[in-house]
């Protein structure tokens, strides 16, 4: 399943209707998730005109920012990298540098605190911004270099681990394992890749694709684990009880690693189309994603 991130509260008063800016009372809470954590900076967010407004001090959460707000002048000044963003109350302008740039909404102050519009200021920073009309999430994913790097290089180990600890964005329904309290994490991932891959907790599995140097949900599925049957997707042998997304194919050899939730032992091996119920794994070298014997990366 996708990786539990945290769960906060948050009520709107400006109902969320991308491209309207009507006011309504009592919509569902909205969250942000900035690189895998839910945020919340002491105000709730709101949607004005189909923009996601927050405080500024969430936009500490992106790697890289940093804030500072001027009270006199009512200014909001984000470094990010080394560029400058320059936002004043009130004002439907915005500088990068030097220029000079349109927001789609202006800057506002809300229990005393400077909102600003979500969506523009991430992707000045160079980050994904994406939407969960399902979970009305706002996703924000900027990846560290680092992870990058060993994502693409050509340590498999590291490229796994960079692969499962990267930025997340989900635009599709998210199902909750019926019992996670004694489940550990299954991964599994074509032999020699660090991605795509799958995450299985309990009785949900999730595909994730690489888009734009972030973790992307592509499919995810709710397992009927009491019934056994012919998955499309070969080293599950249970039946699909629902699913969302485009079903993955999955053709040759996958590597997996089993993650015992009680003495934290990771087991490992190789499943194959010819032999899906095998699995047979080994005591994993140190590391959750050490080495397989004989796997070269691809």
């Amino acid at each position: 399943m996708i990786k539990a991130f945290s769960r906060l509260a948050l009520s709107v008063v400006v109902a969320l209707s991308i491209g309207a800016g009507t006011v309504q009372a009592a919509v569902p809470d909205i969250q942000v998730v900035v690189n895998n954590s839910t945020v919340y900076a002491g105000v709730e967010p709101y949607v004005e005109k189909g923009t996601t407004m927050i405080p500024i001090k969430a936009l500490q959460y992106i790697p890289g920012n940093s804030t500072i707000w001027n009270n006199t002048t009512q200014t909001v000044t984000v470094s990010q990298d080394g560029t400058v963003i320059k936002l004043v109350i009130g004002q439907t302008t915005a500088t990068i540098g030097d220029r000079t740039v349109n927001l789609p909404v202006a800057p506002t102050l809300r229990s005393g605190r400077a909102m600003v519009p979500l969506r523009f200021l991430a992707e000045a920073a160079k980050a994904a911004v994406s939407w969960n009309p399902a979970s009305r999430t706002v996703y924000v994913a900027k990846t560290p270099p680092q992870l990058i790097q060993q994502a693409n290089g050509s340590d498999l180990a590291l490229g796994r681990e960079a692969a499962v600890s990267m930025p997340r964005i989900s635009k599709l329904k998210s199902y909750a394992p019926s019992d996670d309290s004694n489940a550990g994490y299954t991964y599994y991932f074509p032999e020699g890749q660090s991605f795509p891959f799958f995450e299985q907790r309990g009785d949900v599995i999730s595909y994730y694709e690489m888009q734009d140097n972030h973790s992307e949900l592509a499919w995810t599925a709710k397992l009927n684990m009491n019934q056994t049957s012919t998955s499309p997707i070969f080293f599950l042998p249970y039946e699909i009880a629902s699913q969302t997304g485009t079903t993955p194919t999955v053709t040759g050899r996958v590597a997996f690693y089993d993650t015992l939730p009680v003495s934290g032992a990771t087991r490992s091996g190789y499943i194959t189309p010819a032999a899906p119920a095998t699995g047979a794994g080994s005591n994993q070298t140190p590391g959750r994603f050490g080495n397989i014997t004989g796997e070269i990366k691809k």
